[in-house]
C-alpha cells in the first residue's frame, strides 16, 4: 500500500468517528511521533565520540568510583 494510499485509508476510518474517539487517535499519532523522535535521537547519542569515549577503557576510573552506588 503506497502512502497516498495509507493516508486515504485512515481518512476514511477517521471520517466516520467520533470528536472523543478522534482526540484519542491524535494523542496516539503524537506519542508514536514523539516515540520515533525519541529513538532517533537516542541512536545519534549513543553513537556519538563523547558517548563512546565515556565507554572506553580509559575511562574505566569511573567504574571503580561509582562501584557503591551500582550495586
Amino acid at each position: 500500500m503506497s502512502a497516498l494510499e495509507t493516508k486515504q485509508k485512515l481518512e476514511e476510518i477517521i471520517s466516520v468517528l467520533p470528536e472523543s474517539t478522534l482526540k484519542a487517535v491524535i494523542d496516539f499519532a503524537r506519542y508514536l511521533r514523539d516515540k520515533e523522535e525519541a529513538e532517533d535521537l537516542l541512536g545519534m547519542q549513543i553513537s556519538s565520540k563523547a558517548y563512546l569515549d565515556w565507554l572506553s577503557p580509559g575511562n574505566d576510573i569511573y567504574d571503580e568510583v561509582f562501584k557503591d552506588e551500582i550495586e
